[in-house]
């Protein structure tokens, strides 16, 4: 219920609240006593008028049985309360009257339990017409003795801190961190180790309880760069490395020391008096429609190239009598490079997603692709479902002979990696750097990562529908403000609102070379 009713726990404050529930469900017959003028006295100076129409709703609600029970609070004791039953209750013209003639209403107290810090309700016991006095000492003993449990523990808990205040960061990181962090995300945990070894070296070997928020600001301040008036009026950063790498390594080292905290290694940390780092990542880059083009003709170049590599190597081993590598005429792909990009592309799928999943995550039959929750960065399982393109990429990258050559090393053909080593089949790929610079070089773009391949498909997505909730789940974000950097990209009113002064500008009013 919504109502919070808080009064001092007597005979006499009940007798006033029964009798004053009474006169308001009795509207037309009943007439108000002393005990109604009482309590409606004491809520007109306690509480608002729209608080008191609504308390009157909440009884007649209860009463209709929209409500299972009526609580009133104690005010004196947290978490005491009375629950009055509807099924337990008479209406008279004066008041609500017990139907057995004893048992009123029911007292529960609410606490949290000194030794398994659960909350726990427990029934104090039956509300009579004069024993809520008895049960309010009750209550008041049972809640006093677990308070003392509290304490005991509390004291034992401190001598613990003190106890283990001496305990590194380098052997925390590597002990109940690792420990900790690795069920959680087994990916992340050894290279947010890294991160920490690599700033904070000199701190590896002292007490965790040395990591203080002046420390990181030192770290801070090493990181800074001098600037002059005009690169601070350009603009330019503060920091030597990028804003993102600042605030992963303030992140990462601040949940490090936090769940020292929740261990009992420190009893407390100023880490969250850092300031905020503001990271622009609102600038996205996608491909335009002539770069798109000049990117597929050069992949499509590059693959008829390594088409034509193989045969010459194919003849010319044949023409020595030298073993000769496999014939690649049952794919039209020559290697993994040109469906690697294309899946990437069509799917937004991370790149280290992709490099280490199988052909069991792939359903070809429904035409989804599923992300296992060991593989994402985030630890989120996710469905992507495959568009035209990329369901004829993958069915066309399944024919390549490297796949017979991994399925060997595995139980099922389904075990086997979906882009697989073209060295060792038996491992997954890692990389494809080399190929990417190369394809830009000769695509002639500018300024593209390949996870900006992830960027192109969101923000296209994001164009064609409007819908950031949909590219929000196609991205597998865990939060929605994560996908608000593409929201721009739907918002056509304000291309419209600018291109609307071309329509509007006088007809001499333009440079020369527009004329």
């Amino acid at each position: 219920m919504n109502i919070n009713l808080q009064i001092s726990f007597s005979n006499k404050s009940i007798d006033q609240f029964l009798c004053y529930a009474a006169t308001c469900l009795n509207k037309k017959t009943s007439q108000p006593n002393q005990k109604f003028l009482a309590f409606k006295s004491y809520l007109e100076s306690s509480f608002p008028t729209e608080w008191i129409d609504h308390f009157h709703n909440e009884i007649e609600r209860w009463w209709q049985g929209d409500t299972k029970y009526f609580v009133l609070n104690c005010a004196e004791l947290k978490g005491l309360s009375i629950r009055f039953y509807r099924s337990q209750l008479t209406l008279t013209k004066a008041t609500l009257a017990p139907k057995d003639g004893s048992k009123a209403a029911v007292v529960y107290l609410r606490y949290r339990d000194a030794l398994t810090a659960k909350l726990n309700t427990t029934k104090v016991g039956d509300l009579s017409k004069d024993n809520i006095s008895q049960l309010v000492k009750a209550a008041t003993q049972l809640k006093s003795g677990n308070n003392l449990g509290i304490k005991l523990i509390e004291k034992q808990k401190g001598a613990r801190l003190n106890k283990d205040s001496a305990i590194s960061l380098r052997t925390f990181l590597h002990a109940d961190y690792l420990d900790i962090k690795r069920y959680e995300n087994p990916k992340t945990v050894m290279s947010k180790i890294r991160v920490i070894e690599r700033n904070f070296k000199k701190y590896l070997d002292s007490p965790v309880s040395d990591i203080t928020a002046e420390v990181v600001r030192e770290w801070m301040r090493s990181k800074e760069r001098k600037l002059t008036k005009r690169q601070l009026a350009a603009g330019e950063s503060l920091w030597s490395v990028k804003p993102s790498t600042l605030k992963e390594t303030i992140c990462t080292l601040r949940a490090c020391i936090q769940l020292a905290k929740e261990r009992g290694v420190i009893r407390e940390h100023d880490l969250y008096t850092l300031p905020k780092i503001k990271v622009d990542n609102q600038v996205i880059r996608y491909l335009s429609d002539s770069e798109e083009l000049r990117l597929y003709d050069a992949i499509n170049r590059r693959n008829s190239f390594k088409h034509e590599q193989r045969i010459r190597t194919i003849e010319h081993r044949e023409k020595r009598r030298l073993q000769k590598p496999d014939d690649l005429a049952d794919c039209q792909f020559a290697d993994h490079v040109t469906p690697f990009i294309i899946l990437f592309k069509e799917t937004g799928i991370r790149p280290g997603t992709l490099f280490n999943s199988r052909w069991q995550d792939v359903d070809l039959e429904n035409r989804f692709f599923r992300i296992r929750k060991s593989l994402d960065k985030r630890g989120v399982s996710n469905f992507i479902p495959l568009n035209e393109l990329a369901y004829a990429t993958l069915v066309e990258w399944r024919k390549h002979r490297v796949h017979s050559d991994c399925a060997k090393h595995f139980k099922t053909r389904a075990e086997s990696w979906l882009f697989p080593s073209p060295t060792n089949p038996s491992l997954q790929l890692t990389t494809i750097k080399k190929p990417w610079t190369k394809l830009l070089k000769e695509a002639k773009i500018e300024s593209f990562r390949l996870y900006d391949l992830r960027h192109d498909f969101a923000s296209k997505v994001m164009m064609q529908t409007g819908n950031i909730y949909m590219v929000s789940q196609l991205l597998n974000h865990k939060q929605i403000e994560t996908t608000k950097r593409y929201a721009h990209l739907m918002d056509r009113t304000r291309f419209e609102a600018v291109t609307k002064l071309d329509s509007s500008r006088q007809q001499g009013a333009m440079p020369d070379f527009l004329k």
